[in-house]
């Protein structure tokens, strides 16, 4: 904290009242962005030679299963119905709360590394108080800014090892919520976000409500949701997995639309769908891996800017995909590109693009922001919003010599080009390496967390949990 001076950068402010600024100096006062032009003195500040880097607000990801970092690559090759019998229903009861800080502790600070200094995590690993309160602060820990979103999930109640019961493992996910949850979530938000205006706020992630049966029991739960004050309420919708994806049209009609609801994917969502959002409220988080891995439609992100509403991106799964932004970026742009060429050229040469990188980058910043409740605070390089900023090199073997930033942004950096980070004035990155905690300490700490982790693993009979599952997905082969 206190007065720093950022000389000499390439300016990528996502804010139009500096766009004619190729370069310039950025000055940061305690929390705050206090100026931004070609040319500051402040003698009294420690200053910073940006020369050769781009600065740019930092990235904002709305949608990230964070706990899931020990198990990267295990979801590699799996389809939708593989993730949730064994990531939801097998992975998650190997968890003991030091596990559940370590996912949190690490994937935030994978996140910071690659200039995200914001994220929603949609948490739905709260087994235990303990495994709550080690959440949370696994995100405390590590200083980036957020949401934590406390996920109502019904979990497994059995332990590795047990032998599978299908009738008492496949529970009645789509039932009331467990008094448990009622009790734990309230005593989280009073315990940990007593005014919810901190770093990192409160929010919920909500039941899978494409298990529901009616619309009755959803109702219930998001006017539950509300008494605590989430900042969001999140929930996967309209993946287009065995759910009647009228959800919108009936949460309208009950007047329980509004901005305070954060939807993940929605790739099944109707054009008149987006238009009740855009009116009534509401905001869509894409996911550009997992949609198109995943799920069987295309992601929404499209749809979603003609409704005139702002769009975001997020990385949602850290066990298939890498923590930043910038693949989610050019996987979108690419493949938003591929469809329109298809669709508007049938076959026949594109002789131009219709949607720019820039919008991308946009997306992943102000557009975050935006979907967030932030949009007045982070989301720019605005003079007065909060000191959220990333510097990335354009030196490396990868980026030099790129001539346009943006580009270099979208389409040529990685994690490994990101020299510097700040997140509410404070510098969590410098010259390429993480302050703090010295790297080779915590990943002995995370490998032998996800040793525990595999071990535990391997008391479960999967082929006996996924047969349990099938019925309930309407599958009649059980994939292995």
């Amino acid at each position: 904290m206190g007065r720093t001076l950022i000389k000499n950068a390439i300016l990528v402010t996502m804010d139009r009242a500096t766009s004619d600024l190729k370069t310039g100096d950025i000055l940061l006062i305690n929390d705050r962005i206090a100026e931004v032009a070609a040319h500051i003195k402040a003698d009294d500040a420690e200053v910073i030679d940006a020369t050769g880097m781009a600065a740019s607000p930092g990235f904002v990801d709305t949608h990230r299963h964070v706990w899931q970092t020990q198990l990267r690559g295990v979801s590699a090759n799996w389809s939708l119905f593989q993730y949730l019998a064994e990531m939801r229903t097998m992975y998650s009861v190997c968890y003991d709360p030091n596990d559940a800080y370590l996912g949190n502790y690490v994937g935030a600070l994978e996140a910071i590394n690659a200039g995200v200094t914001t994220l929603v995590d949609h948490s739905h690993l709260q087994i235990s108080e303990e495994h709550s309160d080690a959440l949370v602060k696994g995100l405390v820990d590590a200083r980036i800014r957020g949401i934590f979103c406390y996920g109502v999930y019904r979990n497994p109640k059995y332990t590795p090892g047990q032998e599978i019961d299908a009738a008492s493992i496949v529970m009645d996910i789509a039932g009331p919520i467990e008094d448990f949850h009622k009790q734990n979530a309230l005593r989280v938000r009073e315990r940990f976000f007593p005014a919810n205006d901190s770093l990192l706020r409160f929010g919920i992630a909500s039941s899978e409500f494409f298990t529901f049966p009616s619309i009755e029991p959803v109702l219930e739960e998001l006017a539950w949701s509300r008494t605590l004050e989430p900042a969001r309420i999140t929930f996967h919708a309209a993946i287009g997995l065995n759910e009647d994806v009228s959800i919108i049209s009936r949460l309208s009609k009950a007047g329980a639309l509004g901005d305070d609801l954060l939807l993940s994917h929605g790739n099944c969502l109707t054009d008149d769908d987006l238009a009740l959002i855009a009116r009534e409220g509401g905001w869509l988080s894409t996911t550009p891996d997992t949609e198109l891995q995943m799920a069987a439609t295309f992601p929404v992100l499209e749809r979603v800017v003609r409704s005139g509403r702002a769009p975001s991106l997020g990385v949602d799964i850290v066990s298939n995909f890498s923590g930043d932004m910038f693949a989610q970026m050019r996987l979108m742009l690419q493949a938003i590109r591929f469809r329109r060429n298809e669709q508007d050229h049938k076959g026949t040469l594109p002789s131009s693009l219709r949607f720019p990188a820039a919008k991308m980058l946009e997306y992943a910043t102000l557009g975050g922001a935006t979907c967030v409740g932030l949009e007045n605070d982070i989301g720019s390089l605005t003079p007065g919003k909060k000191a959220d900023l990333v510097l990335t090199r354009l030196s490396s073997i990868n980026m030099a010599p790129v001539r346009d930033p943006v580009a270099a942004l979208v389409f040529y950096a990685n994690a490994n080009d990101v020299d510097s980070v700040w997140i509410d004035g404070v510098a969590r990155k410098r010259g390429g390496q993480l302050l703090g905690e010295q790297w080779p300490g915590v990943e002995r700490r995370i490998q032998a967390s996800r040793s525990a982790i595999d071990e535990r693993f391997a008391r479960i009979d999967s082929d006996a949990m996924r047969r349990a599952w099938a019925p309930m997905w309407g599958l009649k082969e059980v994939p292995v």
